[in-house]
């Protein structure tokens, strides 16, 4: 199974952004993104993290949003046919 692990290259170095262990001689494969990907990947620095399981706080948030008007089941149906 493969893990990904993100990473910024400083320096000439790449260094995790999460703490990581390897073994010795273990076998690795680096993709290098594009830029504009690497940034559009960052998460915005000023957004306050919330706080883990804390799901209380999303609770209510998309209630007023215009996606979710209308009858569900018509909405769903209109998706699916989105795609003949």
């Amino acid at each position: 199974m493969y893990q990904a692990i993100e990473a910024i290259c400083r320096a000439g170095q790449i260094i995790p952004l999460e703490p990581v262990q390897f073994q010795e001689d273990e076998h690795l494969v680096i993709v290098r993104l594009p830029l504009a990907a690497a940034v559009s990947l960052r998460p915005a620095s000023t957004a306050p993290a919330p706080a883990t399981g804390d799901w209380q706080q999303f609770a209510g948030m998309l209630k007023d949003s215009p996606n979710w008007n209308g009858d569900p089941q018509a909405v769903q149906e209109a998706m699916r046919r989105e795609w003949d």
